[in-house]
């Protein structure tokens, strides 16, 4: 074909073309993006495990490191507690305790709190002595109680009368260079007098150092590590952080120990966070994470997954259309064809290309036309053959014609000479051609149909001397009723022939009923003839091969009577055949009960 049509024209091309890409949507980025999705939302959930799991990790490692820390204070203070010299410094009377043997104690006490420093690496020992030593004030680590009894920290570890920790806040009203410790402090009592408080003994540890180790362990970003005392904020990591925000936060905290990240919300902004205390000083360190730091690797990842797919789905999608585009133009070629073919060119033909199913179809198509083709110039030989049957069949008419005619001469002609028999025979053999022409009607009566049979037995009966006895019987209901003509002669003479004259007496039997039940009729013809065996009925009444056929002298066969009841009724309705050898034989024929109009 020359003419090409138009891709965006046909309407059913649009459809077809909607269809492809609705099924390229269904089976490309519909899968595409439910497993980008799951891709996602899997490495979201891996993303988020792995920074809790190292957040997790690094927060446990810096409150085992706090824990330490603030432990060596604690071991430190137990050495000195139990040290005679401490006691010694702090509670002897002036006036008893020598000058001499100050400077010794004081030695020793000063040796002993270097010694210690060195071993736990903590910064400083210092021993606050209520005792007017004029040495006591030149010394760095022995210190007159009066001066510290004005400082907040003195006061409030008066009140609590154990031992406690402080941090560098809590210094606060002394000079900046104290306030660059954490320390641990335990007030001395005098042993005779325990509500009298004679000492304090305070280790300290660098500030600056803890804190380089706090905030080394910081996983993600902007992560927070806070140390409080209750809700109040000791220390935290977040300089950049405005302390509204911070005192937020310490508000909405977890309770500590809980070994689980919390989401909290704090001044509009959502957090995950974790609290674990640290043992004997009421203390506890709390880890925020931001939620956005958790899954900024997601959300990246999330922004780069959505552009991959963008362009695959694109890519594809041009791919598509190409593919459908040459397909759907083929299919154009095809469609244009069949339009032509519809108009009546039968001539015009597509040009297969490609080697895919379009093609063979294409192919297909050519050779169905070409099939058709050759079909036509049969059916044009096959018209003249039927003209010529047509021709021949009406001659054929006119030989019954004929006969009849011819036998109503000899009828007559019998009378005449007073020949009985001839006029009987005759008369029968007029009305059973008759009956078979039935003005041409492919229906008839069933009684017409029982009429026919009947007269066929009495001409059998002048030939053979009355040798076949028979029976009949037939529902009025039944009688109106239609049925397609010659059906029970073949039946009736296959009994007579084949079973009745088969006997040695040459003499039997017949039994012809019919019977109306609702809307089937069911007509019965049995003989008491010679049966037949399994092999003989099931050559002559299963019809699974066209090759043979059981027929009687009169030119109908059981399988033409079988295929006239088939076309004629369809199922269920038909022939079945019972028989036994030596007993006899009993066809059953069930037809539609159909009444004239």
């Amino acid at each position: 074909m020359k003419d090409k049509l138009n891709f965006f024209q046909c309407p059913f091309l649009k459809s077809l073309k909607n269809k492809l890409l609705c099924v390229y949507f269904l089976l490309v980025v519909l899968p595409l993006g439910f497993f980008t999705i799951y891709t996602y939302l899997r490495v979201r959930s891996v993303v988020q495990e792995q920074t809790f799991t190292a957040m997790q990790n690094a927060f446990e490692d810096t409150v085992n490191s706090m824990q330490q820390s603030l432990g060596k204070l604690d071991a430190v203070i137990d050495i000195l507690v139990m040290d005679p010299i401490v006691y010694a410094m702090a509670s002897n009377d002036p006036d008893d305790y020598t000058y001499i043997r100050r400077l010794e104690d004081s030695d020793k006490l000063t040796l002993t709190f270097e010694h210690l420093c060195n071993l736990s690496g903590i910064e400083r020992i210092r021993l606050y002595a209520d005792n007017n030593y004029l040495y006591a004030s030149g010394q760095n680590n022995i210190i007159q109680l009066r001066e510290a009894s004005d400082a907040d920290w003195y006061n409030t570890l008066s009140a609590q009368n154990e031992r406690m920790w402080f941090a560098p806040a809590d210094f606060d009203d002394q000079t900046e260079q104290e306030q660059s410790y954490f320390s641990s402090m335990q007030m001395i009592y005098n042993p005779r007098n325990v509500k009298e408080p004679l000492a304090v003994l305070r280790t300290d540890a660098d500030a600056s150092h803890m804190i380089s180790m706090v905030e080394n362990t910081s996983v993600t970003e902007n992560g927070i590590l806070l140390l409080l005392k209750d809700k109040e904020i000791l220390y935290h990591s977040a300089d950049d952080t405005p302390p509204d925000i911070l005192n937020a936060i310490a508000e909405k905290l977890p309770a500590a120990d809980t070994n689980e990240w919390v989401p909290i919300q704090a001044e509009g902004k959502k957090y995950y966070a974790q609290c674990c205390s640290l043992p004997k000083s009421g203390w506890y360190m709390a880890s925020i994470l931001p939620f956005n730091d958790i899954f900024r690797l997601s959300h990246e990842l999330r922004f780069e997954m959505l552009i991959v797919v963008i362009l695959v789905s694109i890519i594809a999608y041009l791919l598509a259309v190409a593919i459908s585009q040459s397909t759907l133009n083929r299919i154009s070629v095809l469609t244009k064809t069949m339009q032509a073919v519809q108009e009546g060119n039968v001539d015009v033909r597509p040009t297969p290309s490609g080697n895919d199913e379009i093609a063979q179809l294409m192919g297909n198509f050519n050779k169905m036309m070409d099939r058709i083709d050759q079909l036509m110039e049969e059916k044009v030989i096959y018209g003249q053959q039927i003209k010529n049957l047509e021709l021949k069949a009406l001659q054929a008419q006119i030989n019954p014609h004929f006969l009849y005619n011819s036998l109503d001469l000899i009828n007559c002609t019998a009378i005449s000479h007073s020949v009985p028999q001839i006029s009987r025979m005759v008369r029968a053999l007029g009305q059973f051609y008759r009956l078979s022409l039935s003005g041409g009607s492919e229906q008839i009566p069933l009684s017409s149909e029982m009429k026919h049979a009947q007269l066929y037995v009495d001409i059998q009966n002048m030939r053979f001397e009355d040798s076949i006895q028979a029976h009949w019987s037939l529902d009025e209901s039944a009688g109106k009723c239609l049925i397609i003509k010659i059906i029970l002669q073949p039946f009736i003479e296959n009994a007579i022939i084949h079973g009745i004259f088969e006997k040695p007496s040459k003499r039997g039997n017949l039994w012809v009923c019919a019977r109306r039940k609702e809307d089937i009729i069911t007509i019965t013809i049995s003989d008491d003839g010679i049966g037949m065996d399994e092999e003989t009925l099931h050559e002559n009444f299963f019809f699974t091969s066209k090759e043979k056929t059981a027929e009687t002298s009169s030119g109908y066969g059981v399988r033409n009577i079988h295929d006239r009841l088939y076309i004629a009724y369809g199922e269920p309705y038909g022939i079945l055949c019972e028989s036994t050898p030596g007993k006899g034989t009993t066809i059953t024929l069930s037809i539609p009960a159909i009444e004239p109009v």
